[in-house]
């Protein structure tokens, strides 16, 4: 039997309602810089392609995973949730990033909510800042991805399950819930097995097979409208025999993939500590109350500690699965860091569950551990932020020196690098980056040996890092973002951009022309033309291109290649080409056969060269 010992509050002296207002102005804060972000973000491919299919599915002939259709290279909620809510309020990057806005903030709402009941009020509201104080995930959350969608999901599933004493119709909801967000994105397919368990251990196993059951029927439904082609989502996940009874309805492995990126270990390395930099308080905080552990005794209730049991699980389980899906493949490396922001809520939570219960007493075999962990972590935060601050380190002034001695005047770290080593600057940026964080990191572990001394003689000195850690890092959340927390266009509404470019590609081009696109990796300007039928697989861009393979199986999928390629030119009546992809295209669009409408000088971003020409066959 845990002990309950009584313990104060976080801040006994203060009002409760200051709390509450806190949080208020923690949501202000993550508003106005969600709407900041939503006009002044570029459309990138990703975005383009779930408001576009999900219009198609919505408003057309069109439907998830049908043959020589539309690619449904995600579940299918990733697409009906945004298609029909632009059916309803209209097509375009408002619509999209409006929605992604929405459940950004009910997330901080659901997040407040199981915060409250797990850790209070105060800790609640620092919760909600957690994110407030985030702006690269943030900046994630405000655009029509699927980032934000599956967030408020998960915060949603917390809310209602974790705690005890919920009722029964609500742990059914997130059951239902966990089987859709498997919907939209199925590698969150751990949320359900692990949630079932957790309210198994918790509840009892009635609730938990009702609940399991609930989400069970999500993903039957699903599999049983879009049969047999949903398979083609689980297929790379199964063993070669397995997947052989299901080869009819997989992506076709021939042709060459054009998207083929290598990545060395340095870039992922990169792309981890990326992740760690942005999702700090999640990652560090998880890492850190792992190493602190509490003693049984510690925890106030046997809810807590199964509900820090159940956080630590679901985020490491999803950590892990998306790591290999990331970092550990080359298809898209540097993906980690959204990645995590399906998750990351599960993490915060799990901080605020056990952050009063964190051991304070721990052996030194782990206060070795989490001094080391520190001198990692600010290493680590050293090398990936060389982008922001490798530069400027070496562009510093240092002595000059010869022969050992101090010469007159001065010269920059470069210099001295360049002279002594002759690297490549990319890599002097890295190598300065790394041991500015490893410096920072031993001055931080001495400091606070020197206070622990001074000032707190009889604290453990684990304990003492491991919430000093967290405490800093939350308040320079803001500086880790880096440049990942600026606007791309600050000074330019790129949503506006995109809906005047859109109209007038719908003014020029007559409906049933047939249109070849190398209009840049986003199609969202298209949502704003729903006459122009573009050829579908190139909605995808270059991630669904290859080189060789059949033709029809290639486009039985959602595929192209480049026999499709040189076909669509030579047949279609319009190619709608971005300015700076033009000279590439050039020998395409011969004077003899092509004419060039007059130029619309709006472009779809500040990026020079993202204007759009359009080319119209004599």
């Amino acid at each position: 039997m845990i002990a309950t010992p009584a313990r104060p509050s976080l801040t006994e002296k203060w009002p409760a309602w200051l709390a509450g207002l806190l949080a208020i102005l923690g949501l202000v804060v993550y508003l106005a810089q969600a709407a900041w972000f939503a006009r002044t973000s570029i459309s990138d491919l990703d975005e383009g392609a779930y408001l576009y299919k999900g219009l198609l599915f919505a408003t057309q002939d069109h439907r998830p995973f049908e043959t020589f259709g539309v690619q449904t290279n995600k579940a299918p909620l990733a697409f009906l949730i945004p298609g029909t809510v632009q059916a309803v309020f209209g097509p375009g990057l408002l619509t999209g990033r409006g929605l992604a806005i929405f459940f950004g903030t009910l997330s901080l709402v659901a997040v407040w909510t199981a915060a409250r009941r797990l850790g209070g009020k105060w800790l609640a509201a620092l919760a909600v800042w957690t994110l407030a104080l985030s702006p690269a995930v943030i900046k994630i959350y405000s655009m029509g991805v699927t980032q934000s969608t599956v967030a408020c999901l998960m915060a949603l599933i917390l809310a209602l399950s974790l705690g005890g004493k919920r009722p029964l119709w609500q742990l059914i909801l997130a059951g239902f819930l966990a089987g859709a967000v498997i919907m939209v994105r199925q590698n969150m397919l751990l949320v359900l097995p692990l949630l079932a368990l957790y309210i198994w251990w918790e509840y009892g196993w009635k609730p938990a097979l009702y609940a399991g059951l609930a989400g069970a029927a999500v993903l039957i439904y699903f599999h049983f409208l879009y049969w047999p082609y949903i398979i083609q989502l689980w297929t790379p996940w199964l063993s070669d025999g397995i997947r052989t009874w299901f080869e009819a309805y997989s992506l076709p492995s021939a042709g060459k993939l054009v998207w083929d990126p290598q990545i060395d270990w340095s870039g992922r390395s990169l792309s981890f500590f990326q992740g760690m930099r942005f999702h700090f308080v999640a990652m560090v905080g998880l890492g850190l109350g792992l190493l602190l552990w509490p003693k049984q005794r510690a925890w106030a209730a046997q809810t807590e500690f199964r509900a820090a049991v159940f956080l630590a699980a679901l985020f490491v389980g999803l950590l892990l699965m998306h790591s290999w899906a990331s970092i550990s493949n080359d298809y898209c490396v540097f993906c980690f860091t959204p990645y995590v922001s399906f998750f990351n809520v599960s993490a915060i939570l799990f901080v605020v569950v056990i952050l009063r219960a964190l051991e304070r007493d721990a052996h030194p075999v782990r206060q070795a551990l989490i001094v080391l962990a520190a001198l990692v972590i600010f290493t680590g935060i050293g090398f990936s932020a060389f982008e922001d601050i490798g530069d400027g380190l070496l562009a510093l002034d240092v002595p000059r020196v010869r022969d050992g001695q101090f010469q007159p005047g001065f010269t920059t770290l470069w210099d001295v690098i360049s002279n002594k080593f002759n690297p490549e600057r990319n890599l002097a940026e890295k190598a300065v980056s790394t041991a500015a964080g490893a410096f920072l990191g031993l001055v931080f572990l001495l400091a606070s040996f020197i206070i622990k001394r001074w000032k707190f003689p009889r604290l453990n000195y684990g304990y003492l890092l491991a919430v000093s850690i967290i405490i800093i890092g939350l308040v320079v959340s803001p500086l880790l973002s880096g440049s990942a927390g600026r606007p791309d266009c600050a000074d330019e509404d790129t949503i506006a951009a995109n809906e005047q470019v859109g109209r007038r590609l719908a003014e020029v081009i007559p409906p049933g022309s047939r249109v070849y696109w190398n209009g840049g990796l986003s199609v969202a300007p298209l949502l704003y033309a729903p006459h122009i039928a573009i050829y579908l697989p190139q909605i995808n861009d270059g991630y669904a291109y290859r080189i060789g393979g059949d033709v029809q199986d290639l486009l039985k999928y959602g595929l192209w290649n480049d026999v499709l390629a040189v076909q669509w030119k030579q047949e279609a009546d319009y190619i709608v080409v971005e300015s700076w992809r033009y000279p590439k295209m050039k020998e395409d669009l011969p004077e003899s056969v092509f004419e060039e409408l007059p130029r619309f000088p709006v472009q779809t971003s500040c990026i020079e060269g993202s204007d759009l020409r359009i080319f119209r066959r004599k």
